[in-house]
């Protein structure tokens, strides 16, 4: 009778392989269900999803005339107590009044919108020179809203 004789050392390590392989799979697997679940719910109304549209007063301006108008065209109402809006003049920013706010030197008033303590979708709002100290000639055209 013939002796088989079988060499499995060759075994051991085709299995490594395999098994290696089959955890790498899963768990690239897992790191991507992870990373799509986490990159879709991290997708919020943050200020960069917002748009605005401005309008620039064309001339110098008087007290109490509008400096700018600002439209709020796209996004989730803000709620005022979060909103701050400055207008950068001689490189210091003045900061503007919001609508519930007066007695600043630049204030903003509310036209439109449904509900007084929040900025709406379609709302527009004009900043005003409250003080004389803001006006077109010293001013730039910065605008920057800050969301507190």
């Amino acid at each position: 009778m013939k002796k088989e004789m079988k060499n499995e050392e060759a075994v051991s390590p085709v299995i490594a392989t395999i098994l290696m392989v089959a955890i790498t799979v899963v768990l690239a697997g897992v790191l991507y269900v992870w990373a799509s679940d986490l990159a879709s719910s991290n997708q919020s109304d943050g200020p960069s999803m917002y748009v605005l549209s401005t309008a620039d007063h064309a001339d110098d301006v008087e007290d109490d005339a509008g400096l700018m108008t600002l439209t709020f065209g796209n996004g989730n109402d803000l709620d005022w107590a979060l909103v701050q809006i400055e207008i950068i003049k001689d490189s210091v920013p003045v900061t503007c009044d919001n609508p519930d706010l007066t007695g600043g030197n630049c204030g903003a008033s509310q036209h439109g919108g449904a509900d007084g303590t929040s900025w709406e979708k379609g709302e527009t709002i004009i900043l005003s020179s409250t003080g004389g100290v803001v006006s077109r000639t010293t001013a730039t055209s910065l605008c920057p809203l800050l969301f507190t």
